[in-house]
């Protein structure tokens, strides 16, 4: 029976040897730095970024929110109440790392499944960024235009009585995947804005953000824009089509409630200007 006992010991002692030789080494990881101290932007005809503060756009406005992943892994968002604010350190494990960063104006940022969607979309910027690690290091990052823009413009006088002014866009993304920069549809866009302040003005004006389907590629959506009365009625409308284009402006424009109701352009000089009449 005592030898039976020391064998079954000596059987044990042997596989937890073996267990232990199986077990893996600890994975070295090694502390990266990243800088974001500018955003890097084509802007005819907007002017080059104001470098006044961490992360500014070329309006001088500064990001609120700096978002760093790791594939689609999200390890680090920031806030530009941080005082690190456009500095990020992290330990990143030897090899190869696809990131992606993210700087955003945007309000209501959510991320879930891959996706980082907004409640309002904002100027946004962004760098896929490869880095194989091999030891601790230093790395700057310059950023680019996620967002493009469409810049609405009657250029006829708003007549009295003009009450409202509905915008309405069909393909709208409020989404966006960080590995591809991709825009991922979340509904239509459909805002009333009061016009009854601008009777009697001409050139009024009004922004919006977009995000593009396909990361520099053009892409179309409709439009539709509805003006009426204190009494609720019509009284000018125009709808159509355009193009939309990351890091480019849609300048659509024309008289709402006078002569043609249909214009449209296309700038790509940010890219330059889609220059559209209505």
């Amino acid at each position: 029976m005592n030898k039976h006992l020391i064998l079954c010991a000596l059987i044990a002692l042997f596989c937890l040897s073996c267990s232990k030789k199986d077990e893996p080494t600890n994975v070295q990881k090694h502390q990266v730095t990243f800088h974001v101290p500018s955003l890097k932007v084509d802007t005819q005809p907007m002017d080059a970024p104001h470098c006044v503060a961490p992360l500014t756009d070329d309006d001088g406005q500064q990001m609120t929110q700096l978002l760093m992943f790791d594939g689609s892994d999200l390890l680090v968002q920031q806030s530009n109440t941080d005082p690190n604010f456009g500095t990020i350190t992290v330990l990143l494990t030897t090899g190869n790392h696809n990131l992606h960063f993210i700087a955003t104006r945007s309000t209501g940022l959510a991320y879930n499944e891959g996706i980082l969607s907004f409640e309002s979309l904002r100027p946004t910027f962004g760098k896929h960024y490869n880095l194989n690690v091999s030891g601790s290091s230093d790395e700057n990052i310059a950023m680019d235009r996620l967002t493009g823009q469409i810049a609405i413009t009657i250029e006829d006088e708003i007549p009295s009585g003009a009450q409202n002014l509905r915008i309405q866009m069909g393909d709208i993304y409020m989404g966006i995947d960080p590995t591809t920069f991709n825009g991922v549809r979340t509904g239509g866009f459909d805002q009333t804005v009061s016009i009854s302040g601008k009777v009697g003005t001409t050139d009024n004006e009004w922004k919006l953000n977009v995000l593009s389907p396909i990361y520099g590629a053009e892409s179309t959506t409709t439009f539709t824009l509805t003006a009426t009365n204190t009494s609720s009625q019509i009284i000018g409308q125009a709808t159509g089509t355009i193009p939309i284009c990351s890091n480019t402006k849609t300048l659509l424009h024309g008289n709402l409630f006078i002569g043609t109701k249909s214009i449209f352009s296309l700038s790509t000089s940010w890219g330059a200007d889609n220059d559209v009449d209505f």
